[in-house]
């Protein structure tokens, strides 16, 4: 089990952030190679590292799975 990084930390690295949403570190790569997440707010030579509260509030206004979409069959007989 991926402990969770402290919110009370100053900074959270790559990894900290994927231990956060449950991910590995190459999908938070991803996400921002696409620009699907926000950028760093600092950077020290190759290390990327974000603001915990910047991230929290990011992560909690995503769009969840399941939600819009086709409706599901018990949807349509209502």
């Amino acid at each position: 089990m991926t402990t969770q990084p402290d919110q009370a930390a100053e900074w959270w690295t790559t990894s900290d952030v994927a231990a956060y949403l449950g991910v590995r570190v190459g999908t938070i790569s991803a996400y921002r190679a696409r620009s699907q997440m926000p950028e760093p707010d600092m950077t020290v030579g190759r290390t990327h590292m974000w603001r915990p509260a910047r991230i929290v509030t990011w992560h909690e206004s995503r769009p969840r799975p399941g939600v819009g979409g086709r409706p599901t069959s018990s949807d349509s007989e209502a």
